[in-house]
């Protein structure tokens, strides 16, 4: 049986109310045992060597309840644990996800049937990024004892955050990032690589992953991209990499607006994408390459990417299984107190 690592002052708060307890009933012994007789028998000696009945001998009965009750309450409120003597295992990866922010993010991927039907019900489309950061922040949701860092690149690389469980604080800042917050003018994926690298450098996980998601192709990189990956199939890293958008034309969005529908007009661009080359990233590093052409492909693939490596086992005493205990203190003090009350106020009631 275990207890709650509680505060000091709720130990203090609960010591108090166990001697303001045991004052009670001391006080009441005492009472009662200094409680002179309502009525008196002028001829005592008649009575003597009467046996007494069964009132008699369960007069004490009572406050023998009551002290009992008590202290069955005093433990409930203590709240009682139960601990499984076997400990949790715990699937702990080490994830870094390099998101692409250039300008071609911005990009529509949607037929020009939908996206009139979207329009005409007041409605714009999800660019890529936006669709990304949704499936981002769902992915972190679901996480949690993986360890998950960002890595964003457009013409350089940046670290977000680095490996943390601290969820809260990834999903603040997937919330405030927008595209412009790095220079998109240029695809550094090899950048990406190496940075992403470098956060996983002392990783000690068995499984240790790089997610990169990006919808262009390699320019302006320091450093290769397949050369990175043969660094991380060195270090046991496995890079999955994600092609999002369309191989058709594309729309991306215009400061102007139609004069006849008042909708934002979307001009058409090609992809330049290479597909190849993200190929060769996940063959290397024996990952596995993707093509999400919309949101929910590219939420259906990071679940088959979690479903695919294999996950670290590590032992979490602090996530082993408690049951409450509580309850089966509390009940049986309630009925205690309520046999208490009514075996007081009936057979067993004194007078006066």
């Amino acid at each position: 049986m275990t207890w709650p690592d509680y505060g000091v002052w709720a130990q203090v708060g609960f010591g108090a109310l166990a001697v303001a307890a045991l004052v009670a009933v001391l006080f009441a012994w005492l009472r009662r045992r200094a409680h002179t007789p309502g009525l008196r028998y002028p001829t005592r000696h008649r009575a003597q060597g009467v046996a007494p009945g069964w009132r008699a001998r369960l007069v004490r009965l009572p406050f023998a309840l009551r002290v009992a009750a008590l202290a069955l309450l005093l433990i409930a409120a203590t709240r009682p644990q139960l601990t499984e003597e076997e400990t949790a295992e715990v699937e702990g990866i080490d994830i870094v996800v390099a998101l692409d922010l250039s300008g071609s993010m911005a990009t529509v991927d949607i037929s020009d049937e939908d996206l009139v039907k979207l329009q005409n019900a007041g409605r714009e489309p999800k660019d890529r990024f936006t669709a990304a950061v949704e499936v981002l922040t769902d992915f972190i949701e679901s996480r949690r004892y993986d360890r998950v860092s960002l890595v964003v690149f457009g013409k350089e690389a940046f670290l977000q955050f680095p490996l943390t469980l601290d969820y809260g604080v990834m999903l603040g800042i997937l919330e405030r990032m927008k595209l412009g917050d790095v220079d998109g003018s240029a695809t550094v994926i090899g950048n990406a690589l190496a940075m992403s690298l470098a956060r996983l450098a002392e990783s000690e996980a068995k499984s240790k992953v790089v997610i990169l998601i990006t919808d262009g192709e390699d320019n302006g990189s320091n450093v290769s991209p397949v050369e990175m990956a043969k660094e991380a199939a060195k270090r046991g890293v496995k890079v999955f990499p994600i092609l999002v958008g369309s191989d058709d034309q594309s729309r991306q969005p215009t400061e102007m607006v139609d004069v006849f529908t008042g909708h934002r007009v979307y001009k058409a661009v090609d992809n330049k994408v290479n597909p190849a080359l993200l190929e060769e990233i996940a063959k290397v590093t024996e990952g596995t390459f993707y093509r999400s052409t919309d949101e929910q492909a590219l939420k259906r693939d990071f679940r088959s990417i979690l479903d695919e490596f294999e996950k670290s086992r590590l032992v979490d005493y602090a996530a082993a299984e408690r049951t409450e205990m509580f309850v089966w203190f509390l009940v049986p003090g309630l009925l205690l107190l309520l046999l208490e009350v009514l075996l007081g106020q009936t057979v067993l009631r004194r007078f006066p």
